[in-house]
C-alpha cells in the first residue's frame, strides 16, 4: 500500500474549502477586494494569532504552526500593511501575551484587546487606503458560548476600537475569525464598509482570507443560519442554557422557519446570505404560456 501524501495537495485543498466558505455580507464603497499597491492599516490583536479551530478535542488536532493574518498579509506583493499600527500591536502584543488558559478546554472566548487612541487612528488613515480590523473568537467543548462581552458580545474595548477606525476610515474591513455567530448590532451602528465571516478555516485559514481580500477568491459562502438584530429575537433565547432540563418552545418553527413565519422584521441577515464581487441581473426576456 502506498502511504506516501502529497501534503501540499492537501494544504491547497484546505485552503480553498476555507476560502470559499467565507460568507460576505457587506461590500460598500467598492472596499474589497482591495487594490493593487493599498496601503492597509491592519487593526485588531486577533490579527496576531489566527483561531484555527475552536476548543476541545477538535483544537488538539495537532497541525503545522499557524500563520497569523497579519503574516500572510505581508506576503502579499500587491499589499502595503502600515508600519507604524503593526509596531504598535507587536510591543502591545509583547506586554498582554496570548492567554491559553489551563485545564480542559479552558483557552478564553477572547484576548484582551489594545485600546486605540483616537489621534492615533486618524494619522494612520492619513497615511493608508484601507483598514482590516480582525475580531476573533473561540468556544467549544466545555467552554460553550453564553451572551456575554467577549463571547457572543463584543466588549467595550472592541466596540471603542470599531467606533475609531469606523470614523476615521472611510474603508474599513471587518473579518470575523470566529466559529459561531455573534453578535452584530455593530454593523447598523458603525457603517464598516465590508463585513466577512472568515470562521475558523483551520491550518490554512490565514491564507484563504488573503486569497478574499486580493481578489483571487470570489466568495461565494452562504449562511447557514439566520443572523437577527438581537440575541433575544431568536425564540429559543429564553429556554438556552439550562443545566438540568431543556425546552423546545418554538415547535417546529425552528431557525428560519421561526423568522419567515413570524418576525421577519428582527431579521438582520437571512438564512443562506451571502454577497460576491461579481455583479448580475436577472429579467424575463419573454413568457411562454402553455
Amino acid at each position: 500500500m502506498n502511504t506516501n501524501l502529497d501534503l501540499q495537495k492537501y494544504k491547497d485543498l484546505a485552503r480553498a474549502v476555507a476560502a470559499e466558505g467565507c460568507v460576505l455580507l457587506r461590500n460598500e464603497k467598492d472596499a474589497l477586494p482591495l487594490k493593487s499597491g493599498a496601503r492597509v492599516a491592519v487593526f485588531g490583536r486577533a490579527q496576531d494569532a489566527y483561531y484555527k479551530s475552536g476548543t476541545g478535542s477538535g483544537g488538539m488536532v495537532n497541525t503545522a504552526p499557524v500563520a497569523s493574518i497579519l503574516e500572510v498579509l505581508e506576503q502579499e506583493p500587491g499589499l502595503r500593511i502600515d508600519v507604524d499600527i503593526k509596531t504598535l500591536y507587536q510591543t502591545w502584543i509583547a506586554e498582554h501575551p496570548f492567554e491559553s488558559g489551563s485545564g480542559w478546554a479552558c483557552e478564553p472566548w477572547f484576548q484582551a484587546e489594545m485600546p486605540l487612541e483616537l489621534s492615533m487612528v486618524q494619522q494612520a488613515a492619513a497615511r493608508c487606503d484601507s483598514a482590516v480590523v480582525v475580531i476573533g473568537r473561540t468556544a467549544g467543548e466545555d467552554q460553550d458560548n453564553t451572551a456575554q462581552e467577549g463571547s457572543y458580545m463584543l466588549t467595550a474595548t472592541e466596540w471603542n476600537m470599531l467606533d475609531a477606525v469606523c470614523s476615521a476610515f472611510s474603508k474599513t474591513i471587518v473579518l470575523l475569525n470566529v466559529g459561531n455567530l455573534i453578535d452584530m448590532q455593530w454593523v447598523e451602528t458603525f457603517q464598516p464598509a465590508a463585513v466577512v465571516y472568515l470562521w475558523q478555516g483551520g491550518e490554512m485559514g490565514a491564507y484563504a482570507a488573503a486569497d478574499i481580500l486580493t481578489g483571487r477568491v470570489n466568495p461565494c459562502g452562504k449562511l447557514s443560519d439566520t443572523i437577527a438584530k438581537n440575541i433575544q429575537d431568536y425564540p429559543a433565547a429564553a429556554n438556552y442554557g439550562d443545566a438540568h432540563q431543556t425546552e423546545y418552545c418554538e415547535d417546529i418553527y425552528v431557525g428560519y422557519r421561526y423568522f419567515e413565519t413570524f418576525a421577519p422584521e428582527k431579521v438582520l441577515y437571512p438564512f443562506g446570505f451571502g454577497l460576491s464581487y461579481s455583479t448580475f441581473s436577472i429579467e424575463t426576456i419573454r413568457f411562454i404560456q402553455r
